[in-house]
């Protein structure tokens, strides 16, 4: 989506898989502008907004999560905006293009928030990053975030990390004002990417389990506690072959990957779905940024002995270099030497890296293996 909003996407419907009327060709009935009040499992009822009712034999829950906005006076103002889905980003680069916006502020240092740093750049549109803490992407080690710190500086971001965000206030002529406790900021368009919280109001209502993280307790098949219903996607959770435990990692490959599983299990097909190891990347401007497994900090937490190794050397050999960086980092158990997970930057490269690392991951190969 910040492809589309940063036009190098031209048309929306690229990013539609499939429409309302594409489903019921196949004999799918879609249901758009409904909301789910409450599920009955005993009754096998979906109840909905209009007082109507559903019965169901299979119920499959795939409810996502929502982006999560600060909670701060005028949060909500025009020109405040996140991005979660579709509809999101054609408001914005509608917004962008009837406003004409020239100056943005983007509130947060995940994903999202690095991938529009290059949209609204490309676009023109001067921008300004701020974070609560020290840096972005936090689950990249400090070697690694601060080369990405560098190369939004080059492409003229600024980056304003350790703020506290105070509300925000229509100024003069409709600009925005963010205020923080290191002064106010004007911006024409703040976006929000703070994180996603869950929804579990329906979940808990119909008696369905919840794992650790607060995310939907399911199988190996996508099936929850109650029989009959299913959950896939950013609502419930995934085994985490690394970390030999069931944890909430809401990524869109994983969502589809669940679907498949639960919609074969439905069909009549047994399949499993034997887990992740954590695979996840994203690009910002030159860079490629990736990971697979796990970080120094979760290894100790699942009770392994977490060592790490930093090293900086060429995507390509000597020869063919034209000068290219290539930072990597390798964590791995102390005690059996096994790889528990890596981190890479650089401006080509790093993505195969990743690649090859996640194989390792899943192979569970050691140390000495994967060299």
């Amino acid at each position: 989506m910040p492809y589309y909003i940063g036009d190098v996407i031209k048309d929306y419907n690229k990013l539609v898989i499939r429409t309302p009327e594409a489903f019921g060709k196949t004999g799918i009935n879609v249901k758009i502008k409904t909301r789910v009040d409450d599920i009955d499992p005993q009754k096998g009822l979906v109840r909905l907004s209009d007082d109507s009712s559903i019965p169901y034999d299979i119920l499959v829950m795939a409810t996502g999560a929502n982006a999560a906005r600060l909670d701060i006076p005028g949060a909500d103002l025009a020109g405040v905006f996140v991005l979660r889905n579709l509809t999101d980003a054609l408001r914005i680069k509608s917004y962008l293009t009837e406003k004409k916006c020239r100056k943005a502020v983007l509130i947060g240092g995940g994903f999202i928030v690095m991938e529009m740093c290059e949209a609204l750049r490309n676009l023109g549109i001067e921008t300004t990053v701020m974070v609560r803490g020290c840096r972005p992407v936090t689950r990249w080690d400090v070697g690694l975030t601060d080369v990405i710190v560098d190369e939004l500086k080059k492409n003229e971001v600024s980056f304003i990390p350790e703020t506290k965000f105070l509300a925000i206030e229509r100024g003069t002529s409709g600009h925005l004002v963010l205020k923080t406790d290191k002064g106010d900021v004007d911006a024409d368009v703040i976006l929000m990417g703070v994180g996603i919280r869950r929804d579990n109001t329906l979940t808990r209502a119909a008696g369905i389990e919840l794992g650790e993280s607060g995310a939907i307790k399911v199988d190996f098949r996508q099936q929850t506690s109650i029989p009959g219903i299913y959950a896939v996607g950013d609502c419930c959770e995934v085994f985490h072959k690394v970390a030999r435990r069931w944890v909430y990692l809401p990524l869109g490959d994983i969502a589809n990957k669940q679907g498949r599983v639960a919609g074969q299990n439905i069909g009549g097909h047994p399949v499993e779905f034997p887990g992740v190891v954590g695979a996840q990347s994203f690009k910002v401007f030159s860079l490629e940024v990736g990971a697979a497994g796990l970080t120094e900090k979760e290894a100790a937490g699942y009770g392994f002995q977490p060592t790490s190794a930093m090293i900086q050397g060429l995507p390509v050999g000597r020869p063919m270099s034209s000068g290219e960086k290539l930072w990597l980092k390798l964590v791995a158990d102390k005690t059996t030497g096994k790889l528990l997970g890596g981190q890479c930057v650089g401006a080509k490269g790093a993505i195969q890296r990743i690649y090859a690392l996640s194989v390792a991951l899943w192979s569970g190969l050691s140390i000495e293996e994967v060299g």
